[in-house]
């Protein structure tokens, strides 16, 4: 079915706009775990989706994700908070006590304790089983997990998820049944 002219553009605007909105949302507040240090919690490969927050937000026991300043490395590292406080800031180790055996700050992972301007925001869900795609070079993988996505939005536009019931026949519906016997219908 085409759309006309004037609809056409305005659907294909607003598809663009929300591919842009998506890819800006998924490539900002999301990482990749990638190593071993916070097993079993995360595994490497999985997909995180992190919330900003405050500082006085946070508190031990909360994975989030921290980068420069104070990442050593000047990458992203996603581990849980052990210690500190919200003012002379947060002490962090990986689950993995086996490849992290001391603090971030001791083992020079992190070279302070995590305040507001390195903190890039607290975990708040995990999308497991994702090592597949996220093995993929960096980039690629977005690309991917989009097009699966638009996909799926565009086939469900178009009508794709719903089912017709074909023409000339009549949808009947059986009224529920019910049991003068409460206690056999609850227990029975």
């Amino acid at each position: 079915m085409r759309l006309p002219g004037k609809r056409a553009t305005v659907y294909a605007v607003v598809f663009v706009v929300f591919v842009l909105a998506f890819a800006y949302l998924l490539l900002n507040y999301t990482r990749r775990v990638d190593g071993v240090s916070m097993l079993p919690t995360l595994e490497q490969g999985d997909l995180v989706v992190i919330q900003p927050v405050a500082m006085s937000q946070l508190q031990i026991g909360n994975v989030i994700v921290y980068g420069p300043p104070c990442s050593t490395s000047g990458d992203s590292v996603i581990h849980r908070i052990v210690a500190g406080n919200s003012t002379t800031g947060f002490y962090t180790q990986g689950d993995d006590r086996k490849t992290n055996p001391g603090t971030d700050q001791r083992e020079g992972i992190a070279s302070a304790p995590i305040t507001q301007a390195c903190l890039v925001g607290r975990v708040v869900f995990v999308v497991p089983y994702i090592e597949r795609l996220a093995a993929l070079p960096y980039g690629l993988n977005y690309a991917i997990a989009a097009v699966i996505f638009i996909i799926i939005v565009v086939s469900e536009l178009a009508g794709g998820g719903t089912s017709q019931k074909p023409e000339g026949q009549e949808v009947t519906q059986n009224p529920p049944t019910t049991s003068t016997n409460k206690s056999i219908a609850a227990y029975g």
